[in-house]
């Protein structure tokens, strides 16, 4: 099983990520992390250019944080990006509806996606983010305590990624 990892807009969140991915106890896999070119740079981050970076990739999984939510729509939408299943993390409400949400209910209705959102998350409420994606039927919400947009309950993530996506094969 091949699972990719989209992390967020700052360098700290590879680790994060790394962090995430390597307690997982539900399937063998192995697993790759995005890195983008701005973490290096003075440059604001290009998602489409970290979009295209996934052209015409296909993996078993995309777990993708924050920024990583919004690379995905867009790979998935022009670049041809073909996860089998998503789970996506604290997902950035209002980068998503600059689009009017577009990309993201387009993804959601071709890939089953489990969402992870803080209660009162500063970029999108579980509430909120709940509204938006209730309409598809392989699409859940997953409500954690918070508002930080951190998400640094690990051990938290990687039980209900374990239970509640992995398994679910």
């Amino acid at each position: 099983m091949k699972i990719l990892g989209l992390p967020g807009v700052k360098l700290e969140t590879k680790k994060w990520m790394q962090d995430l991915l390597s307690e997982i106890q539900a399937v063998p896999f192995v697993f790759d992390i995005a890195e983008y070119r701005h973490w290096f740079s003075d440059q604001d981050p290009d998602v489409n250019f970290e979009a295209s970076c996934q052209a015409n990739m296909s993996v078993d999984y995309v777990i993708a944080k924050s920024l990583g939510t919004y690379i995905s729509t867009i790979a998935f939408d022009s670049f041809n990006f073909k996860p089998r299943k998503a789970i996506f993390i604290g997902t950035p409400i209002k980068r998503h509806s600059e689009n009017n949400f577009e990309l993201l209910l387009k993804f959601t209705k071709s890939v089953p996606t489990l969402f992870i959102q803080q209660t009162s998350d500063f970029n999108g409420s579980y509430q909120e983010l709940s509204e938006i994606v209730q309409c598809h039927q392989d699409t859940e919400v997953i409500e954690v305590p918070g508002n930080d947009h951190q998400y640094n309950d690990i051990k938290g993530l990687q039980k209900i990624i374990s239970s509640e996506f992995m398994n679910h094969i």
